[in-house]
């Protein structure tokens, strides 16, 4: 597998536009990784992971070819993973693309709920069978662009939120934003049905902080679901552990961030970081 880190920010940035915080201060004298744009990940150049308000900056930035993609996963329903209005683009007169095309998007019900109230012209795109939506939930497993796709439940602040265990090719990675300390139920089915993780991409949030295991995750928290999943026998010696999803206020940019995670031998997501596995 190979998975593309198109942004690896919470929903503010970092810099955050109106911040004097260190932190943002410090990115913008520095920049390269220090510059986190929103939430969004592909694996595999064929799936894509939230549809957040920068994801045009990352088709001029990383090479996101969306005109070549054709299935959307949404965690959940926050405005830093999902921008309906993006989805416009998708109308006949925005994307002239041969043949018939559809564009089939994976989420919960409420957000598919915005994306109908919040998707100009959604009614006319649904009709010309440009943009189909598909309702899942967690613990009900699917086929997609030949992985297959476990949503679990994530312990965050929007309804429904999820992650999600990909599959493919004898390969395995958990993708967990934005989430807390993963709920007893998603770790319950895990030991259910036990997967050998090749890669484990972690919510770090709250940076070098520990405010808690509730709605995101900082690095100590981190360590102690890494330290989980092993004892469940879900991961091996050789298995990427990738800490994401960075926010101002975790008190750390890349540098910073790069070097305590290390130490703890976790890598450390940037902008346009690709891990192949």
């Amino acid at each position: 597998m190979k998975l593309q880190y198109l942004g690896t920010a919470a929903a503010e940035a970092v810099p955050a536009p109106f911040c004097l915080c260190p932190v943002c201060q410090d990115a913008r004298r520095k920049g390269g990784r220090n510059i986190r744009t929103r939430s969004q990940a592909l694996v595999d150049d064929r799936l894509l992971l939230d549809l957040p308000a920068d994801t045009y900056l990352h088709t001029l930035r990383d090479g996101l070819k969306l005109y070549d993609i054709d299935t959307l996963l949404v965690t959940h329903c926050h405005s830093d993973h999902l921008y309906p209005a993006e989805l416009e683009c998708l109308y006949s007169w925005a994307a002239h693309r041969p043949g018939p095309r559809t564009f089939h998007l994976y989420g919960a019900a409420p957000v598919l709920a915005r994306v109908r109230t919040e998707t100009p012209g959604f009614a006319d795109m649904d009709r010309e069978g440009r943009l189909q939506l598909h309702q899942i939930a967690a613990f009900a497993p699917f086929e997609a662009e030949g992985f297959q796709i476990t949503p679990l439940r994530a312990d965050h602040g929007a309804e429904d939120s999820l992650v999600y265990l990909l599959e493919k090719g004898g390969r395995a990675m958990l993708y967990a934003h934005d989430t807390g300390f993963l709920p007893p139920e998603t770790l319950d089915y895990l030991r259910a049905h036990p997967v050998a993780l090749d890669l484990v991409s972690y919510d770090c949030t709250n940076g070098l902080l520990n405010p808690g295991r509730e709605n995101h995750m900082g690095l100590a928290v981190n360590c102690e679901l890494r330290q989980t999943l092993a004892d469940m026998g879900l991961t091996r010696a050789q298995t990427l552990h990738v800490v994401n999803h960075f926010s101002h206020n975790g008190k750390a940019g890349y540098d910073e961030m790069a070097d305590a995670a290390g130490k703890q031998g976790f890598l450390t997501s940037y902008d346009g970081m690709v891990v192949e596995f």
